[in-house]
């Protein structure tokens, strides 16, 4: 019988067909490991999304989970009410307060890459509960939106 160098030999030994599966089995374990450690890490890191309005602005912002001493970035996406346009060059400030009165942080955000979005990082000290007051100001509009419920580990 003819065998090519790039055939596998017509008969296989037993030997032969254990070491495949075994192998096989072997790449597929390593492969999927990784995977679900990494599949729960994100699922413990999911972003929060809200959407609040005022009478004039919708904002819909998204943000890592709040932990005590760690950066937590927010993503804002700001809607002018009047006309659907995305709100430009805005100044977005937000006021972080804790629930039992003082403020905590005052973070101004920086420009995002789209018109209409605002990213900002907030980083509280310590965990509780707390208020965020988001301030947003440009030629047309000037906007406060106090929220409650935000919950630091």
């Amino acid at each position: 019988m003819f065998q090519s160098s790039l055939l596998l030999p017509t008969k296989t030994t037993a030997r032969r067909r254990f070491l495949i599966l075994f192998l096989s089995l072997a790449l597929l374990g390593f492969t999927s490991c990784g995977s679900r450690q990494k599949a729960e890490a994100d699922h413990e890191e999911e972003a929060i999304a809200r959407t609040e309005f005022t009478n004039r602005i919708e904002n819909f912002f998204e943000y890592e989970p709040l932990k005590a001493g760690k950066p937590s970035q927010f993503l804002i996406h700001l809607t002018d009410l009047t006309d659907g346009t995305p709100v430009e060059k805005a100044e977005v400030t937000l006021s972080v307060n804790s629930k039992g009165g003082g403020e905590v942080a005052q973070v101004k955000s920086r420009v995002g890459k789209v018109t209409g979005i605002y990213v900002a990082d907030v980083n509280i000290p310590r965990a509780g509960e707390y208020n965020i007051e988001f301030h947003i100001k440009n030629s047309k509009l000037d906007e406060r939106l106090p929220l409650t419920d935000f919950k630091v580990e």
